[in-house]
């Protein structure tokens, strides 16, 4: 039945250390009904609780309150031998650290979940090159994972998920090791089995260009479920819940129909909302022709269809001369705050670049020097800290700004709260100019 409900879950609570100083509530008030089919992916930032939520859809975390049923299985109430048939019959898992068995070849880390099945041998490991063949891989079947690249790995993680044919495919970040082609790869073969194969597939994610994936979006913030939203059959967004949402995720919406596009593609299609918000950072007393003539010419310089220099021309140049009539020190103050957000925010965004200190001490260099922020020496160690935290998607803008605001005697930076908004305002700019760079 195509809307038959698989996954059931009614307020789940779970708390981790419950009854210690240092306790902490994954999950708050889970209500959550799936369809059988869905390919389902639950978005937010490290620590909000979708790995949280997944183990407990899986079976491997019990909730210290609340219903979870999963394909007709009270998973609070099964015993401990029927939690081993269900997780070999119905649930297949998939990791992003891969966590095959190194000493195993290829061929038997795709096998090993077949042992325990009534097959014979040489049936087992005919099943397990089927799927390395399928997915590419079969050349490499007597090797050892380490001698195999990181895409390659989890494929072959997936085929031995999928190995019992089960139902539901329950996937922890499953791209999130991988170089943009791998991924895009690993993310083809998780909408082939969802399509071709009817699984059923939930997957967690914090990077808002996978939800493009899914026909079901669960949002996650501090434990709860902020918003779902689900595709109806033309692939039109339904909103089913909304309890919290900021001008950011416009851009997580527009992903959402961004299905089939390249990335460049996405870059073109977003640049308009970057060009928009860095033009509010800039202008200044500016009438409305200067300010539509201004985010015009950012965008063309973001999208690096001008150079520096004709960027400078442009603003410079009077409106008869198809300028935006700027003095010459407007134009100059302008043009340098423009060029400086574009390098930082390729900085911020270079996924080849590790050194994430690197990158915390360019923006604090950036918000000492161009937002004026002041900054004592106590508080330097810690605004390098969060701004790695947040750059890095540990955490979210709303629990950086907190932060932030929060006295140094409780592990915050110390900031007021006109200051603590300005820093993450502009982190949120950098970020968004950033993305897809």
């Amino acid at each position: 039945m195509e809307n038959e409900v698989l996954i059931k879950l009614n307020n789940v609570e779970l708390t981790y250390n419950d009854g210690k100083p240092n306790a902490f509530r994954a999950l708050q008030g889970i209500n959550l009904e799936i369809k059988k089919n869905s390919f389902v992916i639950i978005f937010g930032p490290s620590g909000c609780g979708k790995s949280s939520l997944l183990n407990v859809i899986s079976g491997l975390e019990k909730p210290d309150k609340g219903d979870v049923f999963v394909s007709g299985n009270d998973l609070v109430k099964m015993s401990q031998g029927d939690h081993v048939k269900f997780h070999r019959d119905t649930i297949g898992m998939v990791f992003q650290s891969y966590n095959l068995i190194t000493t195993l070849s290829v061929l038997d880390n795709v096998a090993i979940p077949q042992i325990f099945t009534s097959n014979r041998k040489s049936a087992r490991e005919e099943k397990a090159l089927s799927l390395l063949e399928r997915f590419g891989i079969r050349p490499q079947a007597d090797k050892l994972p380490s001698e195999l690249s990181g895409g390659q790995q989890q494929r072959i993680g997936i085929a031995r998920a999928i190995i019992n044919d089960q139902p539901i495919i329950l996937a922890d970040e499953p791209v999130g090791n991988l170089d943009s082609k791998s991924a895009n790869n690993v993310m083809q073969i998780m909408s082939e089995l969802n399509k071709d194969e009817n699984k059923t597939i939930v997957m967690v994610s914090h990077n808002p260009e996978n939800i493009i994936w899914g026909d079901h979006i669960i949002y996650m913030k501090d434990g709860r479920i902020i918003k779902e939203d689900i595709k109806n059959a033309l692939g039109e967004t339904m909103k089913i819940r909304k309890d919290e949402e900021d001008e950011f995720t416009k851009l997580e919406a527009m992903l959402r129909n961004f299905e089939g596009l390249s990335r460049e593609q996405i870059k073109v299609l977003v640049t308009p909302m970057k060009s928009e918000i860095l033009t509010r950072a800039v202008i200044i007393d500016m009438d409305e022709k200067q300010i539509e003539g201004l985010e015009e010419t950012i965008r063309r310089r973001i999208l690096n269809t001008i150079t520096p220099g004709e960027f400078f021309e442009k603003l410079d140049k009077t409106d008869v001369d198809g300028g935006i009539d700027m003095d010459i020190r407007t134009a100059h103050r302008i043009a340098k705050k423009v060029e400086d957000v574009i390098a930082l925010a390729h900085i911020v965004n270079d996924k080849y670049l590790e050194d994430d200190d690197y990158k915390s001490r360019a923006v604090l260099k950036y918000l000492l020097t161009q937002d004026n922020i002041k900054v004592a020496p106590n508080q330097v160690e810690k605004l390098k800290e969060l701004i790695i935290n947040r750059i890095t998607m540990r955490i979210d803008r709303s629990v950086f700004r907190d932060l932030l605001d929060k006295p140094i005697i409780d592990n915050g930076a110390g900031f007021n709260r006109k200051t603590a908004k300005k820093i993450a305002k502009t982190l949120d700019m950098i970020l968004m100019i950033g993305y897809g760079s």
